[in-house]
């Protein structure tokens, strides 16, 4: 159970090879050759576990997302809000790639899906947690946007203060 949102070493090496290779190009310009060769593992080994490198990028990002909620249930910190900031501070670098590649959209989609907006609950509900999602994303994609400046807990006091 422990080890249940963790990467293997292939998944490793080739998450961390396609995170250096977005460093050097754009990325759908980026093959899977290329993160294999990088990665120094067997094509084989990309397909058992992806279907592209969007899929390397979904399922880490779902392993990060998963790891943060395990964290915050075990410290039993109602700050859910700064403890998701200190999330995406904590892998910076990771988002920043997504947003600069274009890719911040695959963010979006994972904190609808950790706010749990359902298609199949009431239009009430579900409204106002994609709202909610939705703001949240424009917040943290903002701050991706000029670069993270503010600590985790500085943007908390704006987003509690309505400051500028």
């Amino acid at each position: 159970m422990e080890n249940e949102f963790r990467l293997t070493y292939v998944q490793e090496q080739i998450t961390q090879a396609l995170l250096q290779l977005m460093e050097q190009y754009p990325f759908h310009e980026i093959t899977v050759t290329q993160v294999v060769q990088q990665a120094e593992v067997g094509r084989a080994s990309f397909y058992r576990s992806y279907k592209s490198n969007e899929d390397v990028l979904r399922y880490y990002m779902t392993i990060l997302i998963k790891n943060w909620g395990k964290k915050f249930e075990a410290a039993g910190n109602p700050d859910w809000a700064g403890s998701l900031l200190r999330h995406y501070y904590e892998h910076k670098h990771f988002y920043t790639l997504l947003y600069r590649s274009g890719l911040s959209h695959y963010m979006l989609a994972t904190i609808r899906e950790t706010v749990g907006v359902d298609k199949e609950e009431s239009n009430v509900a579900a409204y106002g947690k994609a709202w909610f999602a939705s703001g949240l994303f424009g917040w943290i994609e903002e701050w991706i946007r000029r670069d993270m400046k503010e600590t985790p807990e500085e943007l908390q006091l704006l987003m509690a203060n309505g400051q500028k």
